[in-house]
């Protein structure tokens, strides 16, 4: 329908055409249309093309069913008439007109419109006289003789000198003419559809001719296309294959004869060519077979899409059409020729595209209409490129297998299908007329069949790139099986790289294990033995679509070559899904000398065996501690497998399995169990009989000296051989001052009881790291050593890592452990000092710093070398509970030293003494008792290794609800109500040993609960901690001593005066630095009287003046 455009005729008898010609066809095509429908709705017709004719009734109408002729009857006829008599056009003129009108209204021209042009042509002062004086003119006689009553056939074009008003009589003129086209199209697609309708209601009975239907439905869609409303002319054509649908349904093709397909180069013409054969003729005389109609019919739609601008519909409607009409095509195999589907299909692939290629240009596309389009036409260049998969295996130029295959349904394949067809049967079979295809299936190198292939595929991957990844993939897939067929394993390899992985992740194994194939044949081809041996390991990764002979030959390639990688070629792999490693339980052991260890479940799907150097698994707590368990050099059979894993570390708490690793060669196979949706937890404890090291706070504190804390090693039943101790202060601002030696206490212990003998003392060096060297330390002892540290101002809790590295019986151990001490002062202590002639007194008052009380057991002023304590009143009995808001007060006699050197080393000697006060907080009495009673329940039933979680959870939980001055009060000691359900919730990361540990807290709370003070004092009664309190004695060089005589010390008598001596006495007893020379000095008294009661006569005040020797 290219080209085509409405006709008007016109009818001139008086020479006017000529004249007007050229201005009538600048106003040509037609703009701004506006038709309604009869369903109401409004179509906008921006440009409509007008072919003028000569009018001329020799011409014979045919029926209006007949689509061609239909365009070409004229939809308005004009009539153009010039004459300014009345007395002429009444005797000749008129009849002329009514003549014509008689003509272009006949019954063979109906739903044809006219109208008559009156045109007159004056000067512009003249026309407006005639406009104004003139009555009954020519024009008028003719509308009142021509006008219907609802219709004006009549309009006047003033050709004038004034080209504003010739523009307005043009335009009328050219308005006129678009309602009278409108009006005729409109009659015309009201008949169309009522014809379409009574014919398509007779659709049931004999004789009715679906391409009968067809030819009439296109008259309605060609009139459509004229008009340039291609929406609806589409949705004709598409009414008209869904009604060839129920046709085929029905099995009512009769009309089409043969299937057809079998003319020179119709499986390779271009499909949307609707002009390469007489296809209106044919369907018209009912010679159309259905091959060339579902072309035709296909080709009419795109032709009308691409007029609607719709490249991405194009193509989706051809791969929809060319795959299900390649079904019917293939179902006519025997008749159409051997690989005329498959020439076909490529055929129509590529003229879609050509096609949609000068189309898209032509269109505005945006980004997401862009993408749409390429994905499209990606899938036509792929539809087209799985022909040459078809062809190349029949050819020869492909092998049979994957993924050349998958374009295959039922393909009847030579004997051997490496082999090329003899040349009498490619001759005689060859079918195909497309020279593209000819050149690439007839090369004898497969040269030119490769180069068409991967065009064609590089073409594809363009059109999807950025949209469709999974079928960039698979073309690159493809492109990569074709280097591996033709040898190629460099570009081969370089292609597969990235895609196996890619389709692992989406799940798809059997590509990917395709492609697996390849890829390890490509490595092992090339020398890359790293790559070759990932390659064998992702395929066991899918050993489930492995035989038993192909997982146990990767399996052995992999274990013959995993010792052959370089140093720093390390491969990483996961555990699943060749392997299941399972954490069951971790067992304390204390008979075991090595400690707890993990029992590992490992399952192997492999269906060989393997040896691992190394097995370990790492466990991480909450205070960023870790330790691994492991185990060396163990053979890894099909199926389960347990094993014992052991721990060189020593640090009890609570774990979290984080992950785990098994070394094989250079392999490394690991899995993380954190990513699990269940959690595992256990709980580890140290073994008691082993190495352990812990820091105290010291016994003994002294206030305003350098504090230190003190590291203790309880060697147990290990000897050391040698090792390293690393402190590591985890608390803000605490610092440990650097030394090159620790002095070492070294003492015995038996059964848990710590001598009091010191057995040795030695010193423990320091190197330059920080690190404290351990030499040989014998079992059963107890090495401890006081370690001075800086800290900020009011801190009281401090925490320390402490680790040593040490080796034992040949092995290497590690233990750690994350220690917290408490520092703070329980007591607070004031000081009162009275002063005498020749002594001083000090009475200290001690009071709780806290609410828990204290039990005084001992106080001491230790001298200085400048005063003496005499007759120091040491509190040996009774032991004193101070509590709070209590005070406890001490006083003590002061003189000053014999020994005192009153010389020129006097001020350098310290006048400072001591109070020192040795007492025992309630708490850590009823801790120790706690200690000592749990330790012996846990002894007694081989479960001391839990003593230390125990014990931490007593004091956390337990001890809470201890009321310490009750305890003090009545001693005795209230655990208050066990609360089982805590206790079973407390031990569930204890496995096998949760139910003896339950047991064992309910006879600890029975044996502790209600415990008396006797019993707590019999186990705590050696804990003692003391605080040494410095006191500044005050001096001065000159003591005034004041003493009031009353004379009358018996009798005194209201009103009469008493009569008194004041006397001072001057010391210098208590400046303790000596004077060369006598110093004298000024001095006042002033007493003070109560006035309301007392009269005073005498000095009140006086100046004195003494020397002091």
């Amino acid at each position: 329908m290219d080209g085509k455009k409405v006709t008007v005729t016109y009818f001139d008898e008086y020479g006017i055409w000529p004249k007007i010609a050229d201005d009538f066809r600048t106003h040509l095509p037609l703009r701004n249309l506006h038709w309604k429908s009869a369903k109401g709705s409004t179509r906008n017709i921006m440009v409509l093309g007008v072919e003028l004719k000569r009018f001329t009734s020799e011409t014979p109408e045919k029926p209006h069913m007949l689509p061609e002729t239909l365009l070409e009857k004229p939809y308005l006829n004009l009539y153009f008439v010039n004459c300014d008599d009345n007395e002429v056009y009444r005797q000749t003129v008129r009849q002329k007109i009514r003549d014509w009108v008689n003509v272009v209204t006949a019954p063979l021209k109906k739903n044809q419109e006219w109208l008559i042009v009156y045109v007159t042509k004056q000067e512009a002062r003249a026309a407006k006289y005639f406009s104004m004086n003139m009555k009954g003119t020519v024009f008028d006689k003719i509308k009142a003789d021509f006008n219907a009553a609802r219709r004006d056939r009549c309009v006047q074009l003033r050709l004038s000198d004034n080209d504003a008003d010739e523009y307005e009589s043009w335009q009328e003129l050219m308005s006129k003419i678009k309602d009278g086209i409108l009006i005729s199209f409109d009659q015309h697609v009201v008949q169309y559809e009522e014809d379409i309708r009574r014919f398509d209601s007779q659709r049931s009975m004999i004789g009715w001719n679906y391409c009968t239907f067809f030819v009439l439905k296109e008259g309605l869609a060609l009139t459509f296309e004229v008009f340039n409303l291609y929406e609806e002319a589409l949705v004709q054509y598409d009414e008209l294959e869904a009604s060839f649908f129920q046709v085929l349904r029905d099995r009512a093709l009769a009309w089409f004869g043969h299937f057809g397909a079998t003319d020179v180069k119709d499986d390779s013409a271009n499909i949307l060519d609707v002009k390469k054969k007489s296809y209106r003729d044919l369907i018209r005389q009912n010679k159309l077979p259905e091959f060339d109609f579902r072309c035709y019919l296909f080709a009419r739609q795109c032709h009308l899409l691409g007029r609607l601008q719709r490249p991405v519909e194009i193509c989706r409607r051809a791969q929809l059409f060319i795959s299900t009409f390649g079904r019917t095509i293939k179902e006519h195999q025997a008749n159409v020729g051997e690989h005329f589907l498959e020439s076909w299909i490529y055929s129509s692939c590529m003229s879609v595209v050509s096609e949609c290629e000068e189309l898209a240009p032509l269109t505005s596309l945006d980004e997401s209409t862009s993408s749409a389009f390429n994905a499209a036409k990606g899938e036509l260049l792929d539809l087209a490129r799985k022909q040459l998969d078809k062809l190349g295996i029949h050819y020869g130029h492909l092998p049979a297998s994957l993924p050349f295959t998958t374009a295959l349904d039922e393909v009847s394949l030579p004997a051997s299908p490496a082999t090329p067809a003899s040349e009498s049967e490619t001759k005689k079979a060859f079918s195909i007329t497309n020279e593209e295809l000819k050149g690439a299936i007839e090369s004898e190198d497969s040269a030119a069949f490769d180069l068409l292939y991967l065009q064609l595929t590089n073409r594809g991957l363009k059109a999807y790139e950025g949209t469709r990844l999974r079928s960039s993939y698979r073309l690159q897939g493809d492109v990569a099986a074709l280097q591996f067929h033709r040898k190629n394993f460099e570009s081969a390899s370089q292609l597969m790289e990235d895609l196996p992985t890619a389709y692992g992740e989406q799940g798809w194994t059997v590509v990917e294990n395709s492609l697996l194939f390849k890829y390890a044949e490509c490595q092992k081809e090339l020398g890359r033995i790293k790559q070759y041996v990932l390659s064998c390991l992702s395929l066991l990764k899918n050993h489930t679509l492995l035989s038993e002979e192909e997982a146990a030959f990767y399996m052995e390639e992999v274990k013959k070559l995993c010792g052959s990688l370089e140093k720093d070629e390390d491969i990483i792999r996961p555990f699943k899904p060749m392997f299941l490693v399972t954490v069951t339980d971790i067992v304390d052991d204390i008979t075991d000398e090595d400690g707890p260890y993990m029992a590992v479940e490992l399952t192997n799907y492999l269906p060989t065996s393997l040896t691992f150097d190394q097995l370990a698994i790492r466990l991480v707590s909450g205070q960023s501690e870790e330790i691994w368990f492991e185990i060396l050099n163990q053979e890894f059979k099909p199926g389960l497998n347990t094993y014992k894993l052991y721990s060189d570390n020593s640090a009890s708490g609570n774990y979290i399995v984080e992950n785990v690793r098994m070394s094989v060669g250079k392999i490394v196979f690991t899995h993380n169990f954190l990513n699990e949706s269940k959690k595992k937890f256990f709980r580890v404890n140290e073994h008691p009989a082993i190495l352990r090291a812990q820091i105290v706070a010291p016994e003994e504190i002294h206030i305003g000296e350098q504090q230190y804390f003190v590291v203790q090693i309880f060697t147990g039943l290990t000897s050391v051989t040698k090792g390293l101790l690393m402190l590591e202060p985890l608390s803000e601002g605490l610092t440990f001052p650097t030394t090159d030696k620790y002095h070492v206490i070294t003492k015995s212990v038996n059964d848990d009881i710590i001598s009091q003998d010191i057995l040795s003392e030695e010193d423990f060096e320091v190197l330059e790291n920080g690190h404290i060297k351990i030499p040989f330390l014998r079992t059963n002892q107890l090495n401890q050593f006081k370690v001075p540290y800086d800290c900020n101002w009011g801190a009281v809790e401090h925490k320390v890592k402490i680790t040593v590295e040490y080796e034992s019986k040949g092995k290497s151990r590690v233990f750690t452990s994350l220690d917290t001490v408490k520092f703070w002062l329980p007591l607070a202590v004031t000081e009162l000092n009275i002063f005498r002639d020749d002594c001083l007194f000090v009475k200290m008052d001690i009071t709780l710093n806290g609410s828990i009380p204290v039990r005084i057991l001992e106080t001491s002023l230790v001298p200085s070398k400048v005063y003496d304590v005499v007759d120091d009143p040491a509190v040996s009995t009774p032991v004193i509970s101070l509590f709070a808001k209590q005070h406890a007060s001490f006083v003590y006699k002061l003189t000053r030293s014999k020994d005192y050197d009153s010389g020129e080393h006097a001020k350098s000697q310290s006048t400072k003494v001591h109070f020192v006060v040795t007492y025992r907080t309630l708490q850590n009495e009823v801790e120790k008792y706690i200690e000592h009673t749990l330790n012996k329940i846990l002894k007694s039933k081989n479960l001391l290794q839990h003593s230390r979680f125990l014990l931490e959870n007593a004091k956390e939980h337990l001890l809470k609800s201890v009321d310490y001055v009750s305890y003090g009060m009545s001693d005795t000691l209230d655990l208050g109500e066990l609360d089982v359900s805590q206790c079973v919730a407390l031990f569930t990361s204890h496995g096998s040993f949760k139910e003896s540990l339950i047991e064992v807290v309910k006879e600890f709370w029975e044996v502790c609960n209600k415990a008396v003070f006797d019993d707590i004092a019999a186990v705590t009664s050696n804990i003692k901690s003391a605080i040494s309190f410095p006191i500044d004695v005050p001096s001065s060089k000159v003591l005034n001593t004041v003493e009031l005589v009353i004379s009358k010390p018996n009798d005194l008598v209201v009103g009469e005066p008493c009569h008194c001596r004041l006397i001072i006495r001057l010391s210098s007893y208590w400046n303790y630095t000596s004077t060369e020379h006598k110093d004298t000095f000024e001095f006042f008294y002033d007493v003070h009287v109560d006035f309301d009661n007392w009269l005073l006569a005498g000095h009140k005040k006086l100046c004195f003046t003494s020397k002091v020797c």
